[in-house]
């Protein structure tokens, strides 16, 4: 396993491809750049440390034929780079995005964590999720998988240690601390429930979130936890090289996939599957 682990959790509807675009220059490639070199710390990562996936969620209709597909974990991040450039986005309409199903998803990426504060000191602040949606999460609860966080050293079996409930948006997200994982939102509006979201995935909602320069756009929603330090630190630095114009593309294998080119095969792994919600 990697020292340090990203997941970007991004929707893939029609309401976030006005803003896409913004949203990867001015944000997005700065972040993970950042948390590649960790410049926070004032050290370069070794390039074999760190680990990024991408998951795409959609929205309930019966437009798409899975509500959340994911990449495999990579290491090279100009190669993720380019698959978050080659994303295309359709579909929505009104509906609510599956928020639920693609935090669960992230969370059910990342290896568990036994309990105990040393279990947990060792993986805090190496282990986050970006959220970048553009729509409400759906309301009702829905079906979705989460790591059990009770007695996990006591458990033998890794498949005791995943537990399904009906849970929505905020509920999955309150288990996001407990995994030592953190969790940050980007959005291009003022949305109030991703706002509440973010709050749920907090380890401690009341402590303010320390003030960051260098937002763009005034008019989004940027919340970058406390705990994602190379997150803050990359937003309060000057501007990163971005893709240049002319370089070409590499389309990410999502599983499942439908129409994208084949990804090199070190980046997923033989079998590598999501979990499909209907």
């Amino acid at each position: 396993m990697a020292e340090r682990q990203l997941i970007v959790a991004v929707e893939g509807t029609a309401a976030m491809s006005p803003y896409w675009q913004s949203i990867l220059s001015d944000y997005l490639e700065k972040i993970i750049r950042s948390f590649c070199s960790n410049e926070s710390a004032g050290q370069k990562n070794s390039p074999s440390n760190v680990e990024l996936s991408l998951i795409t969620l959609n929205a309930h209709g019966s437009y798409w034929a899975f509500l959340v597909q994911r990449s495999g974990w990579t290491k090279d991040v100009d190669i993720f780079l380019q698959w978050l450039s080659a994303l295309t986005f359709s579909g929505g309409g009104f509906n609510d995005a599956a928020i639920a199903e693609g935090l669960s998803e992230a969370l059910m990426m990342f290896p568990i964590v036994a309990n105990g504060n040393q279990s947990h000191q060792i993986v805090d602040g190496k282990r986050h999720c970006i959220l970048v949606a553009a729509s409400n999460p759906y309301p009702l609860p829905t079906p979705v998988y989460r790591p059990q966080t009770q007695n996990l050293e006591q458990r033998e079996n890794a498949e005791s240690q995943i537990e399904s409930r009906l849970s929505d948006a905020e509920t999955v997200a309150k288990s996001f601390p407990q995994c030592s994982v953190s969790l940050s939102v980007i959005c291009p509006k003022q949305l109030s429930k991703l706002k509440a979201i973010y709050m749920a995935g907090k380890r401690n909602p009341s402590a303010p979130d320390p003030p960051f320069g260098n937002v763009r756009n005034s008019q989004f929603l940027v919340l970058i936890s406390e705990n994602f330090m190379e997150g803050r630190a990359a937003l309060s630095l000057p501007g990163v090289p971005s893709l240049a114009p002319n370089q070409s593309l590499v389309k990410m294998d999502m599983a499942p996939a439908t129409s994208v080119a084949e990804m090199p095969p070190t980046s997923v792994p033989s079998g590598d599957l999501c979990r499909i919600y209907w």
